[in-house]
């Protein structure tokens, strides 16, 4: 069975680091500079949009809040955000992730809209951003537990 572009928006990293949130907070910023491109050009089928990128919305002392965008900013294609806490235990907890804005499309087929999931755009260099922080953070702090996930819808 297909998975709903709304089960797919629920994808998102979580787990547990010995990184201090402000370590944190700064190894976000710096991944979210690092992933370009990726998944079909809004504006010409078929060919790959190298220009899209995440951008830091706003963020404070525990929140990123992200969006990735087409090439040059002309269309949003997806809104998430990033939040930390530091546990009692010592250890930080962080979420990145859950699609909060999304836009998708479905293949049409001689006009008709055959049964199937719609395509979320940025879907792609979305999952890259949540594989690249999860390899900063293990990079950084080898006995981190991260995974990403989807949640059951």
């Amino acid at each position: 069975m297909a998975i709903t572009a709304k089960a797919r928006a629920t994808t998102h990293l979580e787990g547990t680091t010995n990184l201090d949130v402000q370590t944190m907070m700064q190894l976000l910023k710096e991944t979210s500079s690092t992933v370009k491109g990726g998944g079909k050009s809004l504006l010409t089928t078929g060919l790959w949009n190298i220009g899209a990128h995440i951008n830091i919305v706003s963020s404070n002392a525990t929140t990123i809040q992200f969006t990735l965008t087409s090439g040059k900013d002309l269309v949003e294609l997806c809104a998430f955000k990033a939040t930390m806490s530091a546990k009692s235990s010592g250890k930080t907890f962080i979420r990145v992730g859950g699609l909060d804005t999304y836009k998708t499309t479905q293949q049409k087929m001689y006009g008709l809209i055959p049964a199937g999931p719609k395509m979320i755009h940025g879907m792609d260099p979305y999952k890259r951003f949540l594989e690249a922080v999860q390899q900063e953070i293990l990079t950084k702090d080898s006995s981190a537990q991260l995974i990403i996930k989807q949640d059951q819808v």
